[in-house]
């Protein structure tokens, strides 16, 4: 990587004069249809039109911060307004340079909030996607809209504003605390802490730590935390129960330069946060040279946590998005297995305990969670995660992993809307509720790697080994 303040200085003057004189840095006249980029999370590349009669254009996704030394595959985000369309009339648009060679639905909107998947047979994967050869991935779109102007986005945007949109609906809840861990240090952005401590209950509680956002447009997370911690402050038993045994630490929006400035993977210095926990043991803090954002959740959220003897923590969840096949449905990253051969006894207890909570969570979610793998592996402490530090400091005493949320149909019948993503978030307090009953005891696992386990009724869908034999970033 070859991150510098130029690429961002270079941003915004491009996207002024963008503004100001074309429509998406493509050559578009200003008299015609414009393609515009000028708000939070608004983000393509080069647009150029195809035809004379400006009803077909080719619209080229942009490398985070504009940033050509990245990955292919951290190339999918896009968030587009499109003015003056030609209404009724049918608008051919190509968006290339994918990242990933999945078919996909984007969505689009009149008024830059509610949105909508376009029409399944409006879409086209177009053959022949090589990730390696960015030009052959593109996916088109004919669409005769209703409107002049319509915003079309990968899927559904989750900005900072929608954030504090949210925050403000919750801040009247006398359990609820938001606190500023730090700046962002390029747009210099509040990157927030909720805590939720029902102080009225005073039995113990054990803490649940949760963070999200770290890839910038992986949004589903957004939505899943909106349907967890309406549960968590809902006055009925369930809330209540989840009031008087837990406190909740809850990050989310882990990488807020990432997300304003339009990228989908990396904050506004072209970095994968996820991969960048750096650490020394048994120093509970991290190392000098990891990124700001990982030191801010750490030094002023996670140690905290950490060190509360009176509440300590048992889960940590990662939130994330996965690009994949349509048919995937959420997924988690479980650690370690079941073998006595490779594991230790802690590391087979977080397995079964892993195991565990993502039968919980399919249960509450009506099945629809990806079955885990016969062995989840250890390769995750060769790579600073955040699970490799919770790891390194308390072992198996906290069940700490990832949640992908997914893209696709996410195994229901349409593809999966923001109601759905709330609804999984739903299912994550219940199966959080459910930790310390004795149905959430540990599971027995086949011995063998990659074996595909019987079907439960936990889980109704085919078990995929292609979704753990990735590697993850």
């Amino acid at each position: 990587m070859r991150p510098a303040l130029t690429l961002f200085l270079g941003r915004f003057v491009w996207m002024a004069v963008c503004a100001i004189l074309l429509a998406g840095c493509g050559g578009t006249p200003t008299q015609g249809v414009r393609f515009m980029t000028d708000f939070a999370s608004g983000s393509i590349g080069t647009v150029t039109q195809q035809d004379g009669t400006g009803h077909t254009w080719q619209l080229a996704l942009r490398d985070d911060n504009g940033n050509p030394w990245l990955p292919n595959s951290y190339r999918s985000w896009w968030h587009v307004r499109a003015e003056n369309l030609p209404v009724g009339q049918p608008v051919r648009l190509t968006f290339s340079r994918l990242g990933f060679p999945y078919y996909f639905v984007p969505v689009y909107s009149y008024d830059g909030s509610t949105w909508q998947h376009f029409d399944e047979k409006d879409v086209t994967l177009v053959p022949g996607c090589v990730v390696a050869v960015p030009d052959s991935c593109r996916v088109e779109i004919v669409k005769a809209f209703d409107q002049p102007t319509a915003w079309i986005a990968r899927t559904f945007p989750y900005t900072t504003a929608d954030l504090a949109s949210f925050l403000g609906s919750i801040a009247g809840h006398p359990a609820v605390q938001v606190q500023t861990l730090g700046a962002s240090p390029v747009l210099r952005l509040p990157i927030q802490q909720i805590t939720i401590l029902d102080r009225t209950q005073l039995a113990p509680k054990k803490t649940v730590w949760i963070h999200a956002r770290t890839h910038a447009a992986e949004t589903g997370p957004s939505f899943v935390l909106e349907g967890l911690i309406r549960t968590v402050l809902a006055d009925d038993a369930l809330g209540q129960a989840l009031r008087s045994r837990y406190i909740f630490r809850i990050v989310p929006m882990h990488n807020p330069d990432g997300v304003d400035l339009g990228n989908y993977r990396t904050n506004g210095s072209s970095l994968n946060l996820e991969n960048l926990w750096r650490f020394t043991a048994p120093d509970v803090y991290l190392d000098a040279d990891a990124p700001l954002e990982n030191q801010l959740l750490n030094r002023f959220g996670m140690v905290p946590a950490l060190q509360d003897a009176a509440a300590p923590v048992v889960l940590a969840l990662n939130l994330h998005a996965s690009n994949s096949d349509p048919d995937t449905a959420a997924f988690f990253y479980p650690h370690f297995g079941s073998d006595p051969a490779r594991y230790t006894p802690a590391q087979q207890n977080l397995w079964s305990r892993q195991l565990a909570f993502v039968e919980a969570v399919a249960r509450a979610y009506d099945g629809r969670i990806e079955q885990p793998p016969a062995e989840g592996g250890a390769g995750f402490l060769n790579t600073p995660f955040p699970e490799t530090w919770w790891w390194t400091q308390r072992q198996d005493a906290v069940n700490a992993i990832t949640l992908e949320t997914v893209y696709g149909r996410a195994g229901f019948d349409h593809w999966v809307t923001q109601a759905d993503l709330r609804a999984l978030g739903v299912a994550v307090a219940q199966a959080i509720a459910a930790m310390d009953s004795p149905a959430h005891a540990a599971l027995p696992t086949p011995p063998s790697p990659l074996a595909v386990p019987a079907l439960t009724p936990a889980y109704r869908l085919p078990f995929k080994p292609q979704l753990y034999r990735l590697e993850r970033e």
